[in-house]
This record gives structure tokens, sequence and C-alpha cells, in this order.
């Protein structure tokens, strides 16, 4: 570089992309001037797969260049990058020598940067290191920036700390309990037996006794208390507490030194003091739900609860705790919606599937429901025409009436896929693999399960068509520029996140979970854990997999909440180049795995 002015004409167009737009303008001038401009012809080499690192790292100014792996015959493409993209990161990953060979496609201008005066900015700052390991490896822990802590990364502790938690002993009358309440503004208060927790009284309980007619206020307070003593420890994460509390439909919870009612309270949680963490209140979120009086009320709490899903989706991590969430939600829902149809007393077990059945539901799509039951077609006909109605009324996207039938002729449904895939089509159905109960009598769906088992263990070959099936739906090969580029070599402008990125990995660690005997009713990051205990010497492998859903459902999520679609496809536009470059990484990742699971070598291995 000849004058004093191109260092900076370089630094202005490196700080216009990262990794380099993290770093400081003097580190960018410095690392510009120690530089080279490098031109190449097309099909000329820039490094070859397999040779030691060059010195340097290249950022195309201009121009495309082409990655092939060149380790297979014949050679495959691997990646194309354009003008902003780099070579060569792979070298502070760890990777000994080049992963792939680039090659101008067309005539390529380049800024040839010094690795050794590169590496040390890194150290420096984090968000470049980052990106930079986001070329090599896929990993979940990035996020958006905040001002305040993740749920799922913040105590209970830290959440409740304040003065002594509000107490009396269990034998207070129930007059005096209730003005404890009123005078301190909390909304529970620990009864104690000695130095003992008895159960927690709240507000809720008062006010339910007062409507029924408020006898005998000196009776004891804990009479009328309805929460069980509910403790956690100190090291509980808020998320956690609010799976928690969720779960057993308590609207408070003591927080002791070891978790047990045995040992000092430190504290009151209520579903109101969770609030400051979230800007919401997702406890009772779901309480009022369980209380909304008719649909117009549901779809307001349902669009409500869309919201609080978005504003908490900061990270990938996040999507572990708040698709739980999400699925009480779906739960309590369809619930009060058999409240309104009068079906709750019916002998029907009500089940989940696809997205909704592996937990991994969270935009406002309605819920795949099936029914399993003996009760009469006519009402199955009737109930599953009123749902499919009344889903559409509380908010969700492309209600489907629910597949409704008899638990033998479920028996004979799977009997037929299982024995005889390719003539019953069931591929059509594969979504029924992931059926998980959600309310009505536990017995039938534990009777269709022994089923499905004995039935996949009587034909081994469905396990091996499904893992063939798996290649059916590819990843993309890249992005450039603001194109999706297919395996096929089609370009489209959007990405089919859904069909493209999530049906492999959903498809693949459906076979595992049946290979590991559990054919029903998993998500699938659970499926790819038993996969890595049934196959302990492929757990990276794995891992990798597990990872690479994370961050694609967290992209679906996150896309279908802020367009109030499903999220299934996204214009390429919407992607950051940050996230480009890790989903890049998910699509290797997903390769490697559909090469390893179609041959079905691994079945005698397992």
């Amino acid at each position: 570089m000849q004058t004093a002015a191109i260092p900076y004409r370089v630094a202005d167009f490196l700080k216009q992309h990262p990794p380099f737009q993290f770093l400081d303008e003097a580190e960018l001038v410095a690392l510009a001037a120690r530089g080279r401009v490098k031109f190449y012809t097309p099909d000329e080499y820039i490094c070859w797969q397999a040779s030691p690192h060059t010195s340097f790292i290249y950022v195309i100014q201009q121009g495309s260049v082409s990655l092939w792996d060149e380790s297979v015959d014949p050679p495959a493409l691997r990646d194309i990058r354009g003008a902003g993209d780099c070579i060569g990161f792979e070298q502070f990953n760890g990777a000994p020598t080049s992963l792939h060979s680039a090659k101008a496609a067309t005539e390529v201008m380049v800024y040839a940067l010094p690795a050794a005066d590169f590496e040390p900015l890194l150290a420096r700052h984090p968000r470049a290191a980052a990106y930079v390991a986001a070329s090599s490896a896929v990993t979940a822990d990035y996020s958006a920036e905040s001002e305040r802590p993740l749920p799922h990364e913040t105590f209970l502790a830290d959440l409740v700390r304040g003065g002594e938690p509000l107490s009396c002993p269990a034998s207070t009358p129930i007059r005096e309990a209730a003005r404890l309440l009123s005078d301190s503004g909390t909304h529970a208060v620990a009864l104690m037996e000695g130095e003992q927790l008895a159960t927690l009284l709240t507000s809720s309980d008062v006010l339910c006794w007062a409507a029924s007619g408020a006898r005998d206020p000196e009776q004891p307070a804990r009479n009328i208390a309805s929460a069980s003593a509910m403790t956690m420890p100190p090291q509980t994460m808020v998320s956690e507490c609010v799976l928690a509390m969720a779960e057993a439909r308590a609207s408070a919870a003591a927080l002791t030194s070891d978790g047990s009612a045995g040992t000092t309270i430190h504290g009151i949680v209520t579903a109101g003091s969770l609030a400051p963490a979230f800007g919401d209140d997702p406890v009772t979120i779901l309480q009022e739900i369980v209380r909304a009086p008719d649909l117009s009320a549901l779809r307001a709490l349902n669009a409500r609860a869309r919201s609080w899903i978005r504003d908490n989706l900061a990270a990938p991590p996040a999507l572990d705790w708040l698709a739980v969430w999400a699925d009480l939600v779906n739960r309590r829902i369809l619930e009060r919606l058999l409240h309104f149809t009068a079906c709750r007393d019916t002998q029907m077990l009500f089940c989940f599937h696809g997205s909704a059945g592996r937990q991994e539901l969270l935009t406002a799509l309605a819920p795949n429901i099936a029914v399993i039951g003996a009760a009469p077609p006519s009402l199955g006909t009737a109930l599953g025409t009123a749902l499919g109605t009344a889903l559409a009324e509380c908010g969700y996207l492309s209600p489907k009436p629910p597949v409704a039938a008899s638990l033998e002729e479920w028996k004979a449904r799977f009997s037929g896929w299982i024995r005889d895939p390719i003539l019953n089509q069931a591929y059509l159905s594969l979504s029924l693999f992931d059926l998980r109960p959600v309310f009505g009598p536990a017995p039938i769906f534990d009777e269709l399960k022994r089923h499905v088992r004995a039935e996949l263990a009587e034909e081994p070959a469905f396990l091996r068509i499904l893992a063939n099936d798996c290649l059916s739906s590819l990843p993309p090969l890249t992005f450039f520029r603001d194109l999706v580029i297919e395996e096929s070599g089609e370009q489209t402008a959007t990405f089919r996140l859904k069909s493209s990125a999530l049906r492999p990995l959903i498809d693949v660690a459906r076979v595992f979970g049946i290979a590991s005997g559990n054919p029903l009713g998993a998500s699938t990051s659970q499926r790819f854990q038993q996969a890595r205990r049934l196959l302990p010497a492929r757990e990276a492998i794995f891992r990798e997999a597990a990872e690479a859903m994370r961050i694609m459902l967290f992209h679906q999520v996150r896309a279908g909440l802020r367009m109030g679609t499903s999220g299934s496809a996204l214009p390429l536009s919407m992607v950051s180049r940050h996230d480009r470059q890790v989903l890049k990484s998910c699509f290797r990742s997903t390769h490697n795995l559909l090469e390893f699971t179609a041959p079905c070598d691994w079945m005698g291995a397992s």
C-alpha cells in the first residue's frame, strides 16, 4: 500500500462488515496499514485444502469466491462468498490446515490482513471473537443486546432480596391473617408450625373465602389456604420457578435455605413479584386463561402470551424454558375450550402432535390435535368442528380439525404405517409419531405406546426406510448476497426455514428416538440426547445437531412472532450478517448428520 490514505479507505470498507465492525477505528487503520491488496483471476486458487494456513486472512473486496471440498470425487461445492466475507478464520478455531480450497469464481480483489496482527484483537473484542468462532462451529450462546439480565440467567434469590418474609402461626385466625396481608401490602403469608413451614396463605385464598360466605373468621387461617408448601432453594433460576409454579397451578412459593419446608424461609415469591424480571406476569397469564369467561378473552390472552414470548426471546438458550411455558399456554387454552364445549368428562384422550407434540410450538400457529377414545363417531366429528372453529376464534393461525378415532383404530393405523410404510404413505403421517398426551386418561396413551413399540420390534425395516427418507429434505448450501443458494443450485430471496432447515433435523431426531425405544412424545432435543446415549462414540455430531436445532427454532419463532406468521419462511433481508454466519455452520452440521444417518451403518452399532 503506497499512500497514507489507502489504510483509511480499507478501514472504511472493513468497518461495514463483521467482525471488523466490532473493532476500534484506530485498530482497523493499523491492521489495514500492514496488509496488502491482492487480485485473482477466475479459477485461480487463493488457498488449498489441507495446506498450512498462510500468514494472512483474506477479506473479499469485490468478486465472488467458491469453497470446495476436494477430498471427495468429484469435488463438492461447500460455500460461495462475496464482498465483505472472509477466508481463513478456521485457523483461529483450532484447524491446523485449510478446511477447503478457495478458488476465485470471478475476478476477485481481496484485502490480505496479517493473521498475527488480527488474532490479538479477538481477545479484546468478544463480539468479534464470537463471529469468528461461528464460522467453524455451531453455538447458540449469542444474544441481542439487553439492558436487563435474562430470566434463565437470574437466580431467584436476586429477585426476592429484601426484608423478612411475612409469617404467622398456622393457627392464626383468618381475620388476623387477612389484616396482616392488608397492612403489609403483600400477597402471601407463610403459615408456620413452630419453625417449619406448614403452607402459604394468599390474598386470593382470602378473597375466595369471602366470596363463599366468609364463615367463622376466627377459625385457623390454614383451613382456607389452597396453596401447598411449595418451596425452592435460593439457586433456583427465575425461569425454573415460573415453570414449577405454572405446572403446580400455584400462585406462591417459599424460598428456603435448602428448598425444603424444614429450613429457614428467606422470602416468598408470588406471581406478581415475578413481573419485574419479565415486564409482565407469566404465571398470572396462565391463571387468567383458566378463568377466561369466553373466546374473546382467550384470544386476548393468547395474543398477550405470544407478545410476552417475543419480548423474552433474547437468545436461543431462552427457548429451553420458553418452549415449555408456551406448551402450558396451549394446553391451558385447550382445557378451557373443552370446558366451553362441555367435553371435559368424556373418556377421550386429547393429544398434541407435530411441533406442539414435540413442545416446539411458540408462534400463534394452531396446535395439531389428535383424539383417542371410544366416543361415537358423531361426537368426535362434532367436537372436531367445534374445536377447529374455537381455535381460530382464539387467534390461532391455520387451525385444523382434530383427528379423532377409537384406540383400536389408532392401533390399526400405526400398524399399517409401520408394516407397509410405502403403501400406506407413512411419510404423510410422521407428525403422529410425535404424539403426546395433554388432557384425558393416561392409560389410553400407555396402551397405544406399548402397541407401537411392539410393532416396531417386529418390523426393523421401517426404521431403515425412515432413515433413508431423511435425505428428502436438505439444508441450503449457503447464503450469497441476499439470496439463499440451495443444493440444487436454485436461488431464492426467501429462506424456507421449516422445510429446508428444521425438517431434516426433526426427521433425523425422530429416527433416533424410535431407535432408542421411545417412538412417541419427545422433543427433538430429547431425541438427540437419546441418540447420544445410544451411540456415545458419535456424541459430538448429536450435540452439534441439538445446537443447530435450537438456533433454527429460535429464528423461526422470532420471525413468526414479529411477522404474525408461523415463521416457516422469512425474507433473507431479515437475517443479519452474524446470524447468517451461525446458520451456515448449522447447515454444515446438518449435512454431517444426514451423511451419518441415511446409510444406516450405525444400526449394527446400536
